[in-house]
């Protein structure tokens, strides 16, 4: 049972929405807990609810089974100083509000294309004397 879902309402005995309320103790906040949109009746707790992760592996093994291969530990994705190539990045690239350039072959760019003249951008020193004009 999760919040949203039909159901037919034990107490009222009409189909219901289940919606998800916080159960007051005086002025502290309870446990969270399913009621019934119309009477507010008791459904259940949110202890008997599987969590997101339990459901997604509960899928994916269930693929797994189907197509009997085994399940695949997820990709790692490392950013590493040569393989971020792209024109935004660039000592060359130059944003414009309509426009975005690369100066040193003079045309318009995508900020995520690459190119073989790739110049890392220097980074910016802090300079505290400089201070805005406004």
């Amino acid at each position: 049972m999760k919040q949203g879902d039909k159901v037919n309402c034990p107490v009222c005995e009409h189909q219901t929405i289940v919606k998800k309320k916080m159960e007051m103790d005086g002025w502290t906040v309870g446990d969270e807990i399913f009621v019934c949109a119309l009477c507010d009746a008791k459904l259940g707790d949110m202890d008997d609810v599987e969590s997101k992760d339990e459901i997604k592996t509960k899928a994916v093994s269930g693929l797994a089974d189907l197509f009997a291969t085994e399940v695949e530990e997820k990709a790692v994705i490392t950013e590493e100083e040569g393989d971020l190539h792209f024109c935004k990045y660039c000592e060359h690239y130059v944003c414009h509000a309509f426009v975005e350039r690369c100066q040193l072959h003079k045309k318009g760019i995508t900020a995520m294309q690459s190119c073989p003249d790739f110049k890392k951008k220097k980074e910016k020193e802090d300079n505290d004397d400089k201070k805005p004009i406004f």
